[in-house]
């Protein structure tokens, strides 16, 4: 195999972390505790739509260094196995309600930005029942 073809395992894993995502509607929520609400006048993408788009947005810039730093699936795109976005204790760091801008990270830490409030995601308290928010329901 040349060397332009070989994956390192990294990005591996960043591309099934881009599989999930995509494979998730984009025009309807797909778990309990996300929401839908219609965005401004005349947009016709919900909050669900952008959300997902900031996850697509992280993997383009961060998602190479999450997967060095041992950030896992769960960790970041994880969702109660049984009640998904309800229980936040299961709830990776990019579930969130509105989207979110990752603006640091390092192995303890992911940063994140919406509209100038700063939140800091510092790990699942509850890891054991967090699936990823992909294969909720499944």
């Amino acid at each position: 195999m040349s060397a332009a073809l070989a994956l390192t395992e990294f990005a591996r894993l960043v591309a099934s972390w881009r599989a999930g995502v995509l494979s998730l509607p984009e025009d309807c929520i797909p778990c309990p505790g996300m929401i839908w609400r219609e965005a401004g006048a005349g947009g016709r993408e919900g909050v669900w739509f952008h959300v997902r788009k900031a996850m697509l947005d992280f993997l383009d810039e961060w998602g190479e260094p999450a997967a060095d730093l041992g950030w896992g699936t769960e960790q970041i795109f994880g969702v109660h196995r049984l009640a998904a976005a309800v229980r936040a204790d299961s709830t990776g760091a990019l579930v969130t309600v509105f989207p979110r801008r990752v603006v640091a990270m390092c192995e303890r830490e992911i940063t994140l930005e919406r509209r100038g409030s700063i939140q800091t995601f510092r790990g699942l308290t509850n890891p054991a029942d967090s699936v990823p928010i992909w294969q909720f329901g499944k």
